[in-house]
């Protein structure tokens, strides 16, 4: 089964060849300004990086894609949970569905298997967001905001047993 994973990087990059391009050309995948669909940056910008609780930089690297284009059910996952999901969970599903899958492993031969799954993490600025709101929290809000629980995820919707 194919999955259609978009955007993963930067600067349209959705795979290995459109990556291999984009450094051959040597372009630089930045944005001048944060894309307004993320956040206000005019409520946090100040050139002056000193300043409490401001960034001193108006752009960054952003996907293009929109990250509600995950397909929920592709993992067994129910529309309303994926709704409560961290976008990097739903951004590594996709990215381990297709490194399976280019390597050859069929979803049913690595099912069960002693396969570990460690993911570093460091951001939390989704789960900030959302606990913003203390009148109204999902109970899929339990594993869906927390950035530590990315592996458990992983592990989860593969059926990763983890090393013996």
């Amino acid at each position: 089964m194919m999955y259609h994973l978009g955007c993963r990087l930067p600067g349209d990059v959705n795979s290995p060849s459109s990556l291999w391009d984009h450094i051959m050309a040597e372009k630089i995948s930045n944005s001048e300004r944060v894309p307004s669909s993320r956040f206000n940056i005019d409520g946090y910008y100040h050139p002056n990086k000193e300043r409490p609780g401001s960034i001193a930089i108006s752009g960054g690297y952003f996907l293009n894609s929109s990250l509600r284009e995950f397909d929920p059910t592709v993992f067994g996952i129910s529309p309303v949970e994926a709704l409560w999901m961290e976008p990097q969970q739903r951004k590594l599903l996709e990215v381990v569905y297709e490194a399976f899958e280019n390597g050859g492993a069929t979803l049913e031969s690595i099912s069960g298997t002693a396969t570990g799954c460690y993911v570093g993490n460091f951001t939390a600025d989704y789960q900030q967001m959302i606990l913003k709101e203390p009148d109204f929290r999902h109970s899929y809000a339990a594993t869906g905001i927390d950035p530590g629980i990315c592996s458990n995820r992983i592990s989860n919707v593969f059926n990763l047993n983890g090393p013996r």
